[in-house]
């Protein structure tokens, strides 16, 4: 089955998350929902956005300083280090006093101490150097644990950093607390490979294990790498966090791209197989059509992160808030694609009110002004072209009493638009003309839609002044 992009704003999807794309029936306008562009005058007057909406932000109040974990990855308590056993000096059995044999064991305690505290030195350096990267790797467990995002940002590499803003971590970070529910826990993975590196090395692996509200227990790496003398996070398993960090960051930019009214941005962040089923002007077209039908965005939140994902794919539930249309809540998927995060899908849930029936009448609006009543005909239902030949529509419609007639639409009004699951309408103004009578008639029209077999189709014109 062939991808469909969905006039509704966005791609669309079908069943499962990953499943194919539902396809609209044939016999819509041409380039699927390009038929957009054929609204004519009335195109320019769905209204202007309202002013933006208020960017979405991190979820929730840092919570009390964290515990450290028990069994933390380095080791405890240094030993005392082993010289071997002591000469003991005694007297000489010589009659005459000497001090020779006590400026030897003097010089001689004095040395051991002296290496003692060198080698006891170093030992504790050297446990220390290796002991770094689990440090900083549980200082960035229980700053996560603590919601303190800024400072777990700190612990990033630049490389990470580079990725993405404090502002968009940050976000992120937050979203799964509210999804997942908050870190309660964090510990050294158990098993082999828990804890890798060597001393002198530039990069460290430590498995670590979150204990979310929610969802439970997650287990993951943290890559590390030396910066400059100190240890940063350089990546994170997507098993730690449920999905890969930076889909997280693509599905969040989108989130408030939409509810910024920033269409154009949020059109960049469709992958390329959407892109290709639509164009930008188009998108961002039925952008502002649905904030003057369903209302601006006014939230969007990441409300679930559904198991399975992976560094290809990823599956991510969003609640949408629409000022009119209320909270719609669905799934988006997003694909790597050439070392980007971008959406390949989105739930019609999200979408808001089905906008394929304005498509049509735009389409059928656009051929009555240019007078193509051939095609326009071609947009009628069965039960429509039941009543009337095409022969018939295109000799009603070209002339009056023998004067040749020009057709246009005016701008509809939103506000009568209805749509229900197999049936749609809407008030549309419609002008015929006559330059040999320098006569001009507008009357209100009620157009009528149907869908049938998967495709909406004009079912009727009704005249209401």
């Amino acid at each position: 089955m062939t991808d469909q992009y969905d006039p509704n704003g966005y791609t669309a999807y079908g069943g499962q998350p990953g499943g194919e794309s539902q396809t609209p029936g044939g016999g819509q306008p041409a380039g699927g929902y390009g038929g957009y562009g054929g609204y004519g005058n009335y195109g320019q007057g769905y209204g202007q956005p309202g002013a933006p909406s208020q960017p979405y932000q991190g979820y929730g109040q840092p919570g009390p300083p964290s515990q450290p974990y028990a069994g933390q990855p380095y080791p405890g308590p240094m030993s005392q280090p082993l010289y071997g056993q002591q000469t003991v000096f005694t007297q000489p059995p010589a009659p005459k006093k000497s001090r020779r044999g006590l400026k030897i064991a003097l010089t001689v305690g004095a040395i051991v101490l002296v290496l003692g505290g060198l080698l006891g030195g170093t030992a504790i350096f050297l446990l220390n150097q290796f002991a770094a990267p689990g440090v900083a790797a549980l200082k960035f467990c229980n700053d996560l644990k603590s919601q303190s995002y800024d400072s777990a940002y700190s612990g990033l590499s630049s490389d990470l950093q580079a990725k993405f803003s404090k502002t968009s971590f940050s976000a992120g970070v937050a979203s799964l607390d509210a999804a997942e529910g908050k870190v309660t826990g964090c510990q050294q993975a158990q098993g082999n490979g828990a804890y890798s590196f060597s001393l002198g090395a530039s990069s460290a692996t430590v498995g670590a294990q979150l204990t979310r509200a929610t969802q439970g227990n997650m287990t993951g790496a943290l890559q590390l790498k030396n910066q400059n003398g100190s240890w940063k996070i350089d990546s994170i398993d997507t098993s730690l966090l449920g999905v890969n960090i930076s889909a997280l960051q693509a599905s969040g930019a989108f989130c408030a791209a939409m509810q910024g009214q920033d269409y154009s941005a949020a059109y960049d962040l469709l992958d390329s197989t959407q892109q290709g089923l639509v164009s930008r002007d188009d998108f961002v077209a039925s952008g502002k059509l649905h904030d003057s039908i369903d209302g601006s965005i006014t939230t969007c939140t990441l409300a679930k992160v559904p198991q399975g994902n992976n560094d290809q794919t990823t599956h991510l539930t969003i609640q949408m808030n629409r000022s009119k249309l209320g909270a719609r809540t669905g799934d988006v998927t997003l694909k790597l694609e050439d070392s980007a995060w971008k959406l390949d899908a989105t739930d019609p849930a999200l979408n808001g009110t089905d906008l394929r029936p304005l498509v049509v009448g735009g389409a059928f609006c656009t051929l009555f002004a240019a007078g193509n009543y051939g095609d326009a005909y071609g947009l009628l239902s069965s039960g429509a072209q039941a009543t009337i030949t095409k022969a018939q529509f295109i000799a009603g419609f070209q002339t009056i009493n023998g004067y040749t007639v020009k057709w246009s639409c005016g701008t509809p009004d939103l506000t009568t638009y209805t749509v229900k699951s197999d049936s749609a309408s809407i008030v549309i103004p419609i002008t015929d003309a006559i330059a040999a009578l320098n006569f001009k008639d507008t009357l209100d029209t009620k157009v009528e839609f149907v869908l049938e077999n998967g495709v909406w189709k004009i079912d009727d014109l009704v005249t209401l002044s």
